[in-house]
């Protein structure tokens, strides 16, 4: 008994780094924003429709709808309250309230229209993660805190567990659709396929009459009617089954895979989109997404003498293309405009460079920057967007850039440094230094390079 307890502690109460409930917080927070501005007009005009109206849910007590008025203003401050809840500011607050507002906006939103799972599975992961704390990274209130000092807090179940319901509510959405579709007059015609090829051709006579195309892949599948049979009974497998997603990590990955592809098949094979099931955001909180964002990181002993020999410390260290202009202009740039002198600089052709990657397993690549910052060595993109949080305003700005994609940045990165050479050309020497900035320079040919 107690081996299976642990095993559910360990599993619902699993660690978890803060970034990870943070990417969450950013990546629900923009497709909510995205649909509020897109939907905006559309939404202005439905809830003018007053014999439409049929209060649902919390709100079923309401026997005559707002005012039009009253709620466009609603719809702007809602749209406010999203923006904080991306960006973390005063989250203590925001998050909470943003839980709360929302859950009641789109209840009524709901009252003119079908209840759709898709939108609500959003919103109720929307509600949790107010309601946690999902700003203790990637967030203006860490950034705020990290001024004053405070280190981010590091794997904890606090975390866990909010990660956790999140996956409960994705399943039990997919779940009750099951359950759904059992209990209705279909019941398990859907398993045999004839429901789901019937509903196809009905959607696809729909939108010819009325001017549109059918799917792309309709006239193919129709023919096939064994094809639906394997639909029918995959989907009845990914939502009766969804529960089981719960039970493993690798069963969750998978399905949660699987499930995505199925909507991707519903687009091309009917022309609906799930926009927040296609983009895969619904099923973020079964990986560890956050690893693509987090910067790739080797721990290497780094230290060097300074003038006098009998002193060593730790720095933070600039490796660069010595001869490229590009490189060389970066560095200029980052001379004139860092807070403070935090940076020392050496050629990725010097022996300084070689002797402080020799035991990192990486290379001395004269594509990429490389920042060694506190034993831990930096690359691409990675390095020039944290060389910029010492940078003045509004330069700084520019780490920010570190939660997007790393794949993403890093392409960029390396365009640009495959094309440096011809479209900014090489030097032999670089831009005249004053004597503060030469001894930042660790290796003596590049100071001299510099004079």
């Amino acid at each position: 008994m107690n081996t299976y307890l642990k095993m559910i502690r360990d599993h619902w109460f699993m660690k978890v780094t803060p970034q990870r409930l943070a990417l969450l917080r950013i990546a629900t927070g923009l497709f909510s924003l995205w649909y509020l501005l897109s939907r905006f007009s559309m939404l202005q005009k439905m809830v003018k429709n007053v014999d439409a109206y049929d209060p649902i849910g919390l709100l079923s007590w309401m026997n005559q709808p707002l005012p039009s008025t009253v709620f466009w203003w609603i719809t702007i401050g809602v749209i406010f309250l999203n923006i904080a809840y991306i960006i973390g500011w005063k989250f203590k607050f925001t998050g909470p309230a943003f839980a709360i507002i929302i859950l009641l906006y789109f209840t009524y939103r709901n009252s003119w229209s079908m209840v759709y799972h898709n939108r609500n599975a959003l919103i109720l992961h929307m509600v949790i993660l107010g309601l946690v704390a999902s700003a203790d990274a990637w967030s203006w209130d860490a950034f705020k805190k990290s001024k004053k000092g405070y280190k981010l807090p590091k794997a904890h179940w606090q975390y866990g567990w909010p990660i956790q319901l999140i996956c409960v509510v994705t399943v039990g959405s997919y779940f009750l659709s099951g359950i759904a579709k059992l209990a209705g007059d279909l019941a398990l015609e859907w398993a045999n396929g004839s429901a789901m090829r019937s509903q196809v051709a009905v959607d696809a006579i729909r939108k010819e009459v009325l001017g549109s195309e059918a799917a792309p892949l309709f006239d193919f599948l129709f023919e096939h009617t064994w094809l639906f049979l394997g639909m029918g009974i995959l989907t009845f497998v990914l939502e009766l089954g969804a529960p089981l997603a719960l039970v493993k990590r690798r069963w969750g990955m998978a399905w949660a895979l699987m499930t995505w592809m199925m909507h991707w098949g519903i687009f091309f094979i009917m022309g609906i989109s799930f926009r927040y099931q296609m983009t895969g955001l619904i099923f973020l909180s079964f990986f560890d997404v956050e690893k693509l964002w987090n910067p790739s990181k080797k721990k290497l002993a780094v230290a060097f003498s300074t003038k006098d020999p009998t002193k060593t410390t730790s720095r933070s260290i600039i490796l660069f293309d010595g001869v490229c202009n590009l490189c060389n202009g970066w560095i200029q740039f980052i001379l004139k405009r860092e807070k403070n002198q935090h940076y020392h600089f050496a050629s990725l052709q010097s022996e300084t460079a070689e002797s402080l990657l020799t035991d990192s397993q990486i290379s001395q690549d004269l594509s990429s920057i490389i920042l060694i910052e506190d034993g831990i060595i930096y690359q691409k993109s990675d390095a020039v967007l944290r060389i910029s949080r010492n940078l003045k305003y509004p330069w700084y700005l520019g780490h920010w850039w570190l939660i997007t994609p790393k794949v993403f940045r890093d392409r960029i990165y390396d365009f640009i440094a495959a094309n440096r050479y011809n479209w900014f050309g090489k030097q032999e020497q670089c831009g005249l230094l004053n004597a503060d900035q030469r001894v930042r320079f660790l290796d003596s040919a590049d100071s001299k390079n510099y004079e």
